[in-house]
Parts: C-alpha cells; sequence; structure tokens
C-alpha cells in the first residue's frame, strides 16, 4: 500500500527523529536538497552533464531552506544559479537562516518581486516558497510570479516545485488562489512520503511527474507510525474510499472526466444467491467510472 501523510503528520516524524538524536534539522535539510537534486538529475539526464542555469524562488520557511540547499549544491555544481527571496532574512526559521547564511557567501540574494519570469532565461526554475504548512491563500505578488511562471515555455524551462506547487494545500489538494487555475509544475519532489493533497482535487494536474525523496525517516516511521503521529497513515484505496475519487494505480493521476469518459457496462446476472460475480463485476466497473 502506498502511504500518504498529512502535514502535521509530517511534522511530527521529522519532529520525532530530531528529539531522538538521529538527526538535526540541518541535516534534514541537506538531505532534502540533494534528494530534490538527484530527483531533477533523474527526471532529465542531460541537465547532469554539463552547467545549467536555473532559478530559486523561495520562501521565508523551510521549504526555503530546503531551496538555498538546492541553490548551492547546483551552484558547486557548476550552475549558474540566481536566487530569489519573499519575506525577510530575520524571520526565517533557524535552519533556513542558517542556509540562507550558506548561500550569502556564494551568491546575491533578490526580492522575489524583482524577478521577471518573462525575461527568464533559466534552464530549471524552482519552487520553494510555500511548502506543506500553508493553509491561507497566497499573496497577490506571489500569485502573479506563478502565473507567469507557469505560462512559460516548457520546452526550455523546467518548473520544479518542492513538496507541492505553491498555493496548493498539502492536505486537500485545493488551489488556495483562485487565480492560479492554471498553475502546474512539471516535477514534484516530495519529502520522505507523498502527501494526502497529492492525490485530492486536481492537484495532479498541478503536480507534474511526483518523486519521492528518501531522507532518512524511513526506519523511523515504518516502524512505529502510530506512535510518531496522532492517526494512521491513509491508503490510496482508502483515499479513493473516502472521497469517492478514482486513483490510476498505474499511472497514479486522478481521473477527472465526466460521467461518459469511461464507457458503459451492461453487466447481466443470474437471480439473488448466484450471481456474486457478477455484482463485484458490477462495482469493478463502477469505481473505473463507467
Amino acid at each position: 500500500m502506498t502511504e500518504l501523510l498529512t502535514s502535521a503528520q509530517m511534522r511530527a516524524i521529522e519532529a520525532a527523529a530530531i528529539a531522538s538524536g538521529e538527526v538535526t534539522g540541518l541535516e534534514l535539510m541537506e538531505r532534502a536538497g540533494r534528494g530534490v537534486v538527484e530527483a531533477i538529475f533523474e527526471e532529465w539526464p542531460e541537465l547532469r552533464v554539463t552547467s545549467h542555469r536555473a532559478v530559486v524562488l523561495r520562501g521565508p520557511g523551510n521549504n526555503g531552506g530546503d531551496g538555498f540547499v538546492v541553490a548551492r549544491l547546483l551552484k558547486e555544481w557548476g550552475w549558474e544559479v540566481e536566487v530569489f527571496l519573499y519575506g525577510e532574512p530575520e524571520r526565517m526559521p533557524p535552519d533556513a537562516r542558517a542556509n540562507y547564511e550558506r548561500w550569502v557567501g556564494m551568491g546575491e540574494v533578490r526580492p522575489l518581486r524583482s524577478f521577471s519570469p518573462r525575461n527568464c532565461s533559466a534552464d530549471v526554475i524552482l519552487d520553494a516558497i510555500f511548502g506543506t504548512g500553508l493553509s491561507r491563500p497566497v499573496e497577490d505578488e506571489v500569485a502573479r510570479i506563478l502565473i507567469e511562471v507557469s505560462a512559460l515555455n516548457r520546452a526550455s524551462h523546467k518548473i520544479v516545485a518542492i513538496d507541492v506547487s505553491s498555493a496548493v494545500c498539502a492536505n486537500s489538494g485545493r488551489n488556495l488562489s483562485g487565480a492560479l487555475q492554471h498553475s502546474r509544475a512539471d516535477l514534484t519532489v516530495t519529502l520522505h512520503r507523498a502527501k494526502i493533497g497529492h492525490y485530492l482535487d486536481k492537484a495532479s494536474q498541478w503536480a507534474g511527474r511526483l518523486r519521492i525523496a528518501e531522507i532518512g525517516l524511513a526506519a523511523n516511521s515504518d516502524k512505529e507510525p502510530t506512535r510518531l503521529v496522532s492517526a494512521n497513515y491513509l491508503g490510496l484505496d482508502r483515499i479513493a474510499e473516502v472521497h469517492g475519487f478514482l486513483l490510476d494505480h498505474e499511472i497514479e493521476k486522478w481521473s477527472f472526466g465526466h460521467k461518459f469518459t469511461h464507457g458503459h457496462a451492461l453487466i447481466l446476472s443470474g437471480p439473488s444467491g448466484c450471481g456474486g460475480a457478477a455484482r463485484l463485476s458490477a462495482r469493478g466497473a463502477l469505481r473505473i467510472g463507467a
């Protein structure tokens, strides 16, 4: 069964690992950044071979701290990297601030409002503005930039989101800004486990291809998940049952078709007590959208 987490469960797992002394927050952030870079290279192997250009859009929280790690690692790989910050460095969490300081020794940090997607020549644009903790609508400034980024030509620009695309709720999959109906990434790299919101509403349309980056928490969470979080994991099958959505397990995408998209089924059954297989077939046809 594929396990899905809420944002609160993910925070609890990370907090438990840090409290146990097995890992620090800075180490988790470093692992997250390395996982994102590796996922980018696995998705587009040609980017590993030579240096390219990247723009990192990062926000005020730990998701933005992951973005600083990615920026530093790509810079060390030989890439040209520009970083744009939404928020004030003084208000960052300690681990994110530490990675901000590390990056400042390597490159400039510009305010997000100065970023112009239309004039951007980067091969990769990394969305690290907001992560799984976002629960409120995004500000107009961020919304405008995300809309312009999503409208770029994908033949020359690859959009990568850390954990979830900014403005998408990790728990519900809902778009937290009505203006971002078409905002999407080409690749979303989520950390440790997929989140429930990746498979609800229209989030899978915005996520692009979803990759999971392991950050060394598997041993903790798999061994005693209910001890670390307040509720058990939810599986994809349970999500589908609870929310009435269809999941195509082969491509891991929700179906957004209408009632005539998946064809019609006519099933002829025997009398009561003799048609169990037929009724199971009918249920299966219903579940796939017929």
